[in-house]
């Protein structure tokens, strides 16, 4: 009787380790990373060729885990009450009392030993666990292949019926953007990597009108302009596609890309003939309006690389190209012909100086408050000062609002270029 209560006892140990590894395979295989699985599978090992196999059918894998837990968890409990029974005949306890004392105890170790030892003993080491699960897995998975295939080919039959509402699974951008700002604190993602999770987040909602190039800021060219003059504001821009305009702005019939004037470099008969028309691509017109996640598509189905910003009334209001949209995810793109210009210059602890094309939202984010107003047309901290003054003002304006002080540096043929912002003191009231 004791050699059969302790054979019992083994037995029932041996069952919370299998346990044990079932559990903790669950977490190990599926917490692995695939492309340095397919890596390591090139070093030719067998044990990952093993969890390769095991992987390519993640359902079936899943079922198969639960499965083989469950029946060895059944069979423990089994055992359990069988020795628990035994225990009570030999010391003569109250059958009762050994069964409930055997459920408490039973549970306790499956928990610990079974199922949360294991587990996070496997996330922390997922491939040591998983090397040393997938081979015997690999083999109980083939043993229990008729029930596993029958049991997933049920549960996809059953999901494919079921309807659910995406929406409440799925994370909200405010959750993405505050485990993005607890990532910084706590050191597991970098800035810029913290910068472009809040870029793609933000990306769905922004339009063309935020990202354009503005109409004033173009650089176009006249369907007048000979090939010297073609070639000279070219050079001077740095631009590889510029538009092209008739009589004004408002009227782009296409648009100039410098490569197709290469041919024209190395021939003088060429040149004598050159026809800008003639090079001329086809322009696309987007309305001011449009999302650039939209655009972005249409510019990837399109194979293009610009398009003309047209307002309400069918005037072109600016242009954008990929490149703006793309910055909008990873930031700034600077190539050898942009110039390093600060936006933002810092001139003291109080005082800025900041060009009159920074958006309002970057300043109020500077300063901590919020100029902007949902009444006013303004994106700019010199569309702000221009809506305030009521007319385009001279060098030297300066606008007060609140604690901030707005002087006007430099006017350029009437926009403001730049732009001094000065905090003012708190003034304490008198009690």
């Amino acid at each position: 009787m004791d050699t059969d209560w302790q054979f019992k006892l083994i037995l029932l140990f041996v069952l919370l380790i299998v346990s044990a590894l079932f559990s903790g395979s669950e977490v190990s295989l599926f917490s692995i990373d695939k492309k340095k699985l397919k890596e390591q599978t090139k070093s030719k090992s067998i044990i990952y060729v093993y969890i390769e196999n095991l992987l390519e059918f993640p359902r079936r894998l899943l079922v198969t885990i639960l499965l083989g837990n469950t029946i060895v968890n059944v069979a423990a409990s089994i055992l359990a009450v069988t020795i628990a029974l035994d225990i009570s005949a030999v010391y003569n306890i109250s059958t009762e009392l050994a069964l409930i004392v055997q459920i408490i105890l039973l549970t306790i170790l499956i928990l610990l030993f079974g199922e949360i030892t294991p587990k996070v003993w496997a996330s922390k080491h997922p491939y040591t666990f998983a090397k040393i699960v997938s081979i015997p897995l690999y083999w109980i998975s083939v043993l229990f292949y008729p029930i596993s295939k029958t049991l997933t080919d049920i549960i996809k039959s059953f999901a494919s019926k079921i309807k659910y509402d995406k929406s409440s699974t799925a994370i909200r951008t405010s959750e993405l953007t505050e485990l993005a700002d607890l990532g910084v604190e706590k050191g597991t993602i970098e800035e810029n990597e913290h910068g472009l999770i809040y870029g793609l987040v933000s990306f769905k909602n922004i339009t063309v009108r935020e990202v354009m190039t503005p109409r004033v800021d173009i650089t176009a060219v006249s369907v007048d302009s000979s090939f010297e003059e073609l070639m000279e504001i070219i050079t001077d821009s740095g631009h590889s596609r510029i538009p092209l305009y008739e009589n004004s702005l408002d009227n782009i019939v296409g648009i100039i890309y410098a490569k197709d004037l290469l041919p024209f470099l190395r021939s003088e008969a060429k040149k004598e003939n050159f026809l800008v028309r003639k090079i001329a691509r086809k322009a696309i017109f987007i309305p001011e309006s449009k999302l650039i996640r939209d655009l972005l598509e249409e510019f990837q189905a399109t194979n293009t690389h610009m398009g003309i910003v047209v307002d309400e009334y069918g005037g072109t209001a600016g242009l954008i190209s990929m490149e703006d949209i793309l910055e909008e995810i990873v930031g700034e793109i600077r190539d050898e012909y942009d110039k390093e210009e600060n936006e933002i210059n810092q001139i003291s602890e109080n005082s800025y100086l900041v060009l009159g094309k920074v958006s309002i939202d970057e300043i109020n984010e500077l300063l901590q408050t919020d100029l902007s107003s949902e009444n006013d047309d303004y994106d700019t901290i010199g569309g702000f000062i221009l809506n305030l003054a009521g007319s385009i003002p001279d060098e030297g304006y300066i606008l007060q609002k609140d604690r901030f002080k707005f002087t006007v540096k430099e006017v350029e043929n009437k926009r403001i270029n730049k732009i001094l912002l000065e905090i003012m003191p708190e003034v304490e009231e008198d009690d």
